[in-house]
């Protein structure tokens, strides 16, 4: 009666992602989060609300019930084969590693830190993680697994390319040091002429008296 109350006929609550799915017998309990930040600073009056309001990412938390015999409306063909297993001589039921299976792929989902889709009876939610899953122990659970799930949604954007705008333009490249112009050529340095001597020059009348 707990899946059927919980659930209903036509919906089985779970939550998983390519690398598994967690299908769950009930959810004893179910808790919803949507909340928002609001500016703690004056607003000018006009201005849109919603630019100083930020929603914060949704939360959902699950006390979550499973066992090695469903309690869905399929139990019935579950315990019926099991019956006929357990007539064959068998040594163990068809589902009772189910609760088994359930505790080994809540570890493995929280480790590989992937997206996932949580099913829940008024909401599908998207690109959850589960953050945090608590599993209490006792005797009285017998062969049955309750534990606590919780998850919180993760915010994606896109990427956008748009045309650069007049007056930014990328590095001219460098005649020479490299093609993205990111080392400029250096100077080539320049060999000392030594002093130079200055000329003598003789006027022409000298070199006349010179040659009379």
């Amino acid at each position: 009666m707990l899946g059927l109350f919980f659930g209903g006929r036509k919906f089985q609550a779970s939550f998983g992602n390519e690398w598994g799915n967690v299908e769950l017998d009930a959810v004893l309990e179910e808790g919803h989060e949507w909340s928002a930040e609001v500016t703690s600073n004056p607003v000018e009056d006009g201005a849109p609300v919603s630019d100083h309001i930020i929603e914060n990412p949704d939360k959902l938390k699950m006390r979550c019930f499973v066992t090695d015999a469903p309690l869905n409306a399929s139990s019935s063909m579950t315990n019926f084969v099991n019956s006929i297993v357990g007539s064959l001589g068998e040594g163990s039921r068809a589902f009772d590693n189910r609760t088994q299976n359930a505790f080994d792929l809540l570890h493995e989902l929280m480790k590989l830190k992937m997206e996932m889709t949580v099913y829940t009876k008024h909401r599908t939610y998207d690109s959850m993680i589960l953050t945090n899953v608590t599993i209490p122990r006792s005797a009285a659970d017998g062969e049955a697994l309750e534990f606590t799930a919780e998850f919180m949604s993760i915010r994606k954007v896109a990427t956008q390319i748009v045309d650069v705008p007049d007056g930014i333009s990328s590095k001219k490249s460098a005649k020479a040091g490299g093609a993205d112009g990111s080392t400029a050529k250096k100077a080539e340095p320049t060999k000392a002429g030594g002093k130079k001597q200055a000329e003598t020059v003789k006027s022409s009348s000298t070199l006349s008296r010179i040659f009379q």
